[in-house]
């Protein structure tokens, strides 16, 4: 369930978002210093790694490969603005070839989402550069040959995302209109206006409007000849029914419903077979906390799952071109794999490893031959491009070699049991010059969800402060409790009812591993994260014997208000603890404000203002119960800055939260 992390909202699109967010008042480097290090990305970090190097990476997102494998195309962000989000780029690799990426041809900044035609002469992408009056995205076609662009005219609303038909005549498209205005500029909750499903002719760029079963759109697929759609569809526009309330549905390109797959539908997009005649896609536990996947005969209507047995998750699935497998993504443990499953009378469709891919990926694409391009990350470079041929791996760019002199220590993946026998694993990261004779200070950095991850790979973001911390002399833990992604559904729904219980006691269990190792010192730890990290942050506060500081960021106080309150709706809380307005007990129980006249240590809190996931009401209920006892608290709210910052934030706030965090441990630890 990825509730409390936005960057589940653009795991299929890169999307630039419009909307300027404003920044924190206290900036950390002078203008001149912050621009010197943004502008030379490869400039070597000799010294520990600050926050201005980590917000100064190029950020590489969604490679797509022609059908051809001839190029890939990806995003590229070279951030540069203090005080608004900078726009992407789109570049171009070729594989097999010495020649360097470059930016594609006809393309502005702003330019994403770029997805090939299927005979690889056109793309079709979204430009969100702005000309004269015009502003908001626009669907573009771009020929790769000469360079010129087609803006699509006519669209009813803003496209949204959009897929090519099969034989490349066609691209079916969503859009959002927003609602009317009301008087006086104002708002009311629930209006978040409509979308739309059109299917454009691209010879004539003549389209129309398809009629839809829900008045909001998420996703579109092809049939494998065009003769019908499945279209991922909800009652609401907002995020409650984009995660949980959707229905994937097939239909014909007149609008008629020619099925309705059973289950309330992920966020893992469904696609036909090349037959047509068998649909996979994503589907929630009965539960509703785990994310499943599964096949549909169109035909009979039985529903086969996928990976029932793995032990791990699946993100995406993509058929094989004779429809007698699917390649897949997921994750177990601490690690991305990409594998395959076969559909046989002998097979029970458990996957089978290709390869191994480092870092927290989301999504892929192949060419007609099978070979796969994603972006991913070493344990010492950030998010690249890599080509996968019969699961071999290749990188294809290097988008921040400074990296590579930077003070990176030892990342290795730990193991240990719970209290319970529960086999457990996270990864610990290590300063450059660390002694195995001498206990370290620790923090113990929490993951977002709770259905959420650490996995192998770079760890260093806005967010992510591993290689920041450790660059300074202190390790960081990062653990997988019970409730985590990539253990399987019993894994994922074992803190039902539970927040602050068995998970908090899995944290602590892999604290003790550490400090019986030799690794941890015991008078010298601390413990936060962000979301649900920043839950733990304050449950921790308040149920503390060992930690001397805790950081929340984007953290629940109060389960109540929380669930009532996030934009995420009563699909997010409830199936861990009921019904809030009948489990009021319960929901008392788990929440950190339940406990804060516990709290003995320093606390950190950081917030968003404009943070509709985990409102910014949770971390000032918990300061000013802090405040009023006169404990030891500093609350610190960035105007502007949702709860996932990245990409919608300019550089002096993603620092600053970084800034903050290094500065108070090293305070108290």
């Amino acid at each position: 369930m990825p509730a409390l992390r936005y960057k589940n909202t653009i795991r299929t699109a890169q999307v630039f978002p419009t909307g300027v967010g404003r920044t924190a008042s206290v900036r950390i480097l002078s203008s001149a210093l912050i621009t010197l290090l943004v502008s030379s990305p490869a400039l070597a970090a000799s010294h520990p790694i600050t926050p201005q190097d980590i917000s100064a990476l190029r950020q590489i997102s969604d490679a797509q490969i022609a059908p051809d494998g001839h190029q890939i195309l990806y995003s590229r962000i070279t951030p540069s603005s203090h005080t608004v989000p900078t726009a992407p780029d789109l570049w171009a690799v070729t594989p097999g070839s010495h020649t360097e990426p470059k930016q594609l041809r006809g393309t502005l900044a702003g330019d994403h989402q770029p997805r090939w035609s299927p005979d690889g002469t056109m793309l079709a992408l979204l430009r969100t550069h702005a000309t004269g009056t015009a502003h908001g995205a626009r669907l573009v076609l771009l020929d790769i040959k000469s360079g010129k662009t087609r803006t699509i005219p006519g669209l009813t609303g803003t496209p949204v995302t959009f897929t090519w038909a099969p034989d490349g005549r066609s691209i079916a498209i969503i859009t959002h209109e927003a609602p009317p205005a009301l008087p006086h500029n104002a708002t009311e909750e629930g209006r978040s206006g409509t979308s739309h499903l059109i299917l454009l002719d691209v010879a004539s760029l003549k389209s129309r409007t398809v009629p839809t079963p829900d008045p909001f759109i998420f996703d579109v697929d092809w049939g494998p000849k065009g003769q019908c759609l499945i279209i991922r569809s909800g009652k609401e526009g907002g995020l409650e029914y984009y995660w949980y309330r959707s229905t994937q549905s097939v239909i014909k390109p007149d609008g008629t419903v020619l099925y309705t797959l059973p289950g309330h539908a992920t966020a893992v997009h469904a696609s036909f077979s090349p037959d047509g005649n068998t649909v996979v896609y994503g589907y929630f536990s009965e539960d509703g906390i785990d994310g499943l996947v599964g096949t549909v005969d169109l035909a009979t209507g039985k529903r086969e799952p996928i990976a029932s047995a793995w032990g791990g998750a699946i993100l995406r699935a993509a058929w094989d071109t004779d429809g007698h497998g699917l390649t897949v993504l997921g994750f177990k443990g601490v690690e991305t794999h990409l594998a395959h499953v076969t559909f046989d009378h002998a097979s029970t469709a458990e996957p089978t490893e290709i390869a191994t891919v480092m870092g927290e990926v989301f999504s892929f694409s192949r060419d007609k031959s099978g070979d796969i391009a994603l972006t991913a990350s070493t344990r010492t470079t950030p998010d690249e491009v890599w080509l996968y041929h019969k699961g071999h791996g290749q990188q294809l760019t290097h988008s921040n070699p400074g990296v590579a002199q930077w003070p990176l220590g030892e990342q290795r993946i730990i193991h240990w049991k719970a209290k319970d026998g529960l086999d457990l694993s996270g990864i610990l990261v290590l300063p450059p010059d660390a002694s195995p004779h001498q206990p370290m200070p620790l923090f113990v950095q929490i993951h977002g969800g709770p259905l959420e991850a650490w996995y192998d790979g770079w760890l260093g973001s806005w967010h992510n402060w591993a290689r920041m911390l450790a660059s300074h002399g202190i390790a960081v833990f990062m653990p997988n409790p019970r409730g985590s992604e990539g253990g399987g559904p019993a894994f994922s729904a074992a803190n039902r009812g539970d927040w602050g219980g068995k998970d908090y006691q899995d944290i602590l269990s892999g604290v003790d591993h550490l400090e019986k190792d030799g690794i941890a010192d015991p008078a010298r730890l601390a413990l936060g994260g962000w979301s649900y990290g920043g839950f733990m942050g304050m449950w921790a506060a308040g149920h503390n014997d060992r930690f001397k500081t805790l950081i929340a960021g984007a953290g629940i106080a109060d389960l109540m208000t929380m669930a009532m309150s996030t934009d995420v709706g009563l699909s997010f809380i409830p199936p861990y603890f009921g019904d809030p307005l009948t489990h009021q007990s319960e929901y008392s129980a788990h929440s950190p404000l339940s406990f804060v006249q516990n709290v003995t240590v320093p606390v950190l809190l950081l917030h968003g203002d404009a943070d509709t996931r985990v409102p910014t009401l949770q971390s000032r209920l918990f300061y000013a119960a802090l405040h009023e006892s006169g404990k030891t608290a500093r609350f610190i709210h960035y105007p502007g800055a949702p709860h996932w910052f990245g990409g919608s934030v300019g550089l002096d706030t993603e620092i600053d939260v970084q800034q903050q965090v290094l500065t108070w441990l090293q305070k108290y630890l």
